[in-house]
């Protein structure tokens, strides 16, 4: 190995141990946060406690209302998550085995969603005139709409090296196009099937400004509107508020582990393919 090699490859290992400090140390800040009493917790610093407050977690169930949040949070994004992966993949093969203007041009209309900037205003209207304005659907449309475009782009560029001639021998079997899909070309796709769910549920899990201006209802709140309304009650206690955000992190961080074998490989793909 040459030594400029071996100095990427050291460099490669640094950025790495770099990012993974950047994200551990928040992580660490609020576990360690979240069991100190309120006293300690107004230092916020990564220092053990002196007593430590394993209370605050019941007191975040008990006084947060957070299965509420919780339940509310694991419908709208599980919800979202299957629709995103069922519609984007099934769309994306279409546009990418039928190649036409018209298909071309809904590709590229399609990929403007990840440019074009998000307007509350026309989409509260909209969902007034629809009647979903306050209830589970349209908040559900909504994020649905804000994951379609990145979605179709990496199952679109994976499917590009998926070959033809699968989906030929597939139509010669007697398989129709829904048969073939979700039969021979859908489980090929498991790498980038993974990461967007990854990516989806975490998007829709954390999302705060879609349920604070499309969500009237308090009783349909989801985890981060939990989380505000909690931190108006115990506002200097971050004690308490980090126990509840760390809480509200567990769905993300077994969705991520239960997903990590495939992420980079499926973010791979689609980031080299177009």
């Amino acid at each position: 190995m040459s030594v400029a090699s071996k100095t990427g490859k050291v460099l490669t290992y640094i950025a790495a141990l770099l990012l993974f400090i950047i994200y551990l140390v928040p992580f660490l800040l609020i576990l360690l946060t979240s069991i100190k009493d309120e006293t300690e917790s107004k230092i916020m610093n990564l220092s053990l406690p002196k007593t430590y407050m394993f209370e605050n977690f019941i007191t975040a169930f008990t006084q947060g209302q957070i299965w509420r949040g919780f339940l509310n949070g694991m419908f709208v994004s599980t919800v979202v998550t299957v629709l995103t992966v069922l519609l984007c993949s099934y769309s994306a093969f279409i546009i990418q085995r039928n190649r036409n203007a018209f298909t071309s041009f809904t590709y590229k209309f399609l990929l403007t969603g990840m440019i074009a900037p998000f307007s509350f205003i026309p989409a509260i209207k909209l969902l007034q005139l629809l009647n979903m304005g306050n209830n589970y659907s349209g908040l559900i449309m909504v994020d649905l709409a804000g994951q379609i475009a990145f979605s179709i782009l990496i199952y679109y560029s994976f499917m590009q090296g998926i070959p033809r001639e699968m989906d030929e021998a597939a139509v010669v079997d007697g398989c129709g196009p829904l048969r073939m899909f979700f039969q021979v070309i859908f489980p090929l796709l498991l790498p980038v099937v993974s990461t967007n769910i990854v990516l989806t549920f975490t998007a829709v899990w954390n999302d705060f400004s879609n349920v604070l201006f499309l969500v009237p209802k308090t009783s349909m709140w989801t985890m981060p509107m939990g989380v505000f309304n909690f931190q108006q009650l115990y506002t200097y206690n971050y004690g308490l508020v980090c126990a509840y955000i760390t809480i509200a992190l567990i769905p993300v961080l077994m969705i991520y582990l239960a997903g990590q074998r495939y992420i980079i490989s499926g973010m791979t793909t689609g980031a080299v393919k177009g």
